[in-house]
């Protein structure tokens, strides 16, 4: 994990000055982020399968998943770890001079995947799509308790916007009080950066980082 701060770009209100050395303020705006490596991956699988017979199509997708599980527990992901995220069976039809065919059924069975190991994740994926899963839906990738990260933010933040005060107080000859006025926390939010790169052999999943930013907004009294 590395720090990393917001540019040295004083965004700032002029102090608010009066005669006889009167006291005004100072505002400006902190801004502190943590670069953190992603934790966890959620893998969203589908298997698909299609038949004239509803019947068919239900017991072949059965095999299937059932086929894929089995996989998921010799390379050593837990049943805890695997959820049905959705399934459903539904009619296929063709349509043609405004005929409606029916063509058969399609049944469809979603799961997730969670793990930990993000070295793993093309293995995974390599093995479930060799052993039934014919569609992989997505790749979330995400940090194990963020809020802890937030306030590492929210520290940096401080210690941003004390710096700007203390440097634009010194410019202008005043004395800044230590303890701020006012503090505005601004709105927030991690980001995802993550590379998903999908190969038939050894597919490569590079999860990239994620950054936790804070912003503050700090009103400091000057003399």
């Amino acid at each position: 994990m590395y720090y990393t701060y917001g540019p040295p770009n004083y965004g700032h209100r002029m102090p608010e000055r009066q005669n006889n050395q009167q006291q005004g303020t100072i505002t400006v705006t902190g801004v502190g982020t943590v670069i953190v490596s992603p934790s966890i991956a959620r893998i969203q699988l589908a298997v698909s399968t299609t038949n004239i017979s509803l019947q068919e199509a239900q017991e072949e997708n059965a095999r299937r998943m059932n086929q894929v599980l089995e996989v998921l527990q010799q390379i050593g992901i837990p049943r805890e770890r695997i959820q049905t995220t959705s399934f459903s069976a539904r009619p296929v039809y063709s349509y043609q001079d405004g005929n409606q065919t029916l063509q058969g059924y399609e049944v469809r069975n979603e799961i997730t995947v969670v793990t930990e190991d993000m070295d793993r994740i093309g293995e995974i994926i390599d093995r479930v799509t060799e052993n039934g899963v014919n569609e992989v839906v997505s790749i979330e990738f995400s940090v194990d308790n963020p809020e802890n990260f937030y306030m590492e933010a929210l520290s940096f933040a401080l210690s941003d916007a004390k710096k700007k005060a203390e440097s634009l107080a010194e410019q202008l000859g005043a004395n800044l009080s230590p303890v701020p006025l006012k503090i505005n926390e601004q709105t927030s939010s991690p980001g995802v950066g993550p590379a998903q790169v999908f190969k038939m052999v050894s597919t490569p999943i590079e999860p990239g980082n994620q950054s936790v930013e804070a912003r503050l907004e700090v009103v400091y009294q000057v003399q």
